[in-house]
């Protein structure tokens, strides 16, 4: 069960990636800090490469396929923590939408900011779902074999993006934004004030 121990990594790096850019656009949108936008390029490029296209289409076709096998009964569930992948991309793909409409638009932060705050609340309720729901079914029905098969795609986790081992690669664009993002995030210098 190494797989259960990677997601919940995974999990961990995710929000507080999210976290992170939450935090740094209400600190933008409070004027209390100055938007870094590379910083920002960074994050968005993070979420997109990592949840969207290599950790939640593993949980559906890995995680959550077998144990639709094991637990019929636990179809909705499953179905619906499915849906909300989809949902994610596509909410992700109108908040990177809006980042990019407040480059371009400065007025627009507030709806930028607003966009953030819900990306976050979704990502963390579907996230603990996962943790409290379905990681214990699966803990509980799932055989050897299945773990081995889902163990070995989770720690293969290659990035279609550029070809590399994902755990390697993700390891150190995360390391980057947490000495990037100032504290209390990251470790990264206290940010310039606005002006």
């Amino acid at each position: 069960m190494r797989a259960v121990t990677i997601i919940q990594d995974e999990h961990r790096a995710i929000t507080a990636v999210i976290e992170g850019l939450r935090h740094l656009v209400a600190e933008v949108a409070a004027g209390r800090i100055v938007a870094d936008q590379a910083l920002l390029a960074a994050l968005f490029h993070y979420i997109e490469a990592f949840p969207e296209r290599l950790h939640h289409p593993k949980e559906d076709e890995h995680l959550f396929a077998r144990l639709r096998i094991r637990r019929p009964d636990l179809a909705p569930l499953l179905d619906g923590l499915a849906r909300e992948h989809v949902v994610g991309r596509e909410r992700f793909d109108d908040l990177k939408a809006l980042w990019q409409r407040w480059r371009d638009d400065p007025a627009t932060l507030a709806a930028f900011a607003e966009a953030v705050e819900r990306y976050s609340h979704f990502h963390w309720r579907h996230m603990r779902r996962e943790e409290d729901e379905v990681l214990p079914a699966a803990a509980r029905s799932l055989a050897p074999e299945d773990w081995a098969a889902i163990d070995a795609a989770f720690a293969s986790n290659d990035d279609p993006i550029v070809g590399v081992p994902a755990q390697k690669a993700f390891r150190e664009l995360y390391r980057r934004l947490v000495a990037a993002m100032p504290s209390p995030w990251g470790v990264g210098p206290e940010a310039a004030p606005p002006g």
